[in-house]
């Protein structure tokens, strides 16, 4: 399937805007943690603590590796735009299914995170 220039530049700062609110999100979740932290000294609770750490910190950095990704994309549209102005609402770019699915995985997989530490805080709290 193919899409225009000015429709996959609308996806790309759709992705961007829901990343960067997923990067603003983090450090609250953190300090949430660490709230829990802080009060209790179980074991199997800082065994959780732990996981959400560690989970906090591989998805900041998938984070920024997809803002990464998708900005390279955007510039590289952009500059197809200014090479040919005629066809920006032309379609004419096959759709790269490989982001598409990534950013699916991504947004699914920081709600059910997300999800999961609510639930987690919950039991803790």
């Amino acid at each position: 399937m193919k899409d225009s220039i000015a429709h996959v530049h609308q996806i790309c700062e759709a992705w961007l805007r829901e990343l960067t609110f997923f990067k603003s999100e983090i450090p609250y979740l953190k300090k949430r943690l660490e709230e829990v932290a802080s009060k209790n000294t179980g074991n199997e609770l800082m065994k959780e603590v732990d996981h959400f750490e560690n989970k906090f910190r591989i998805m900041s950095i998938h984070i920024d590796e997809m803002m990464h990704d998708i900005k390279l994309k955007n510039e590289h549209l952009l500059q197809e735009a200014a090479e040919k102005p005629n066809y920006i609402n032309v379609k004419m770019i096959e759709s790269d299914n490989d982001i598409t699915d990534l950013m699916h995985d991504t947004s699914n997989d920081f709600y059910a995170t997300k999800k999961e530490f609510y639930n987690f805080l919950s039991r803790s709290l």
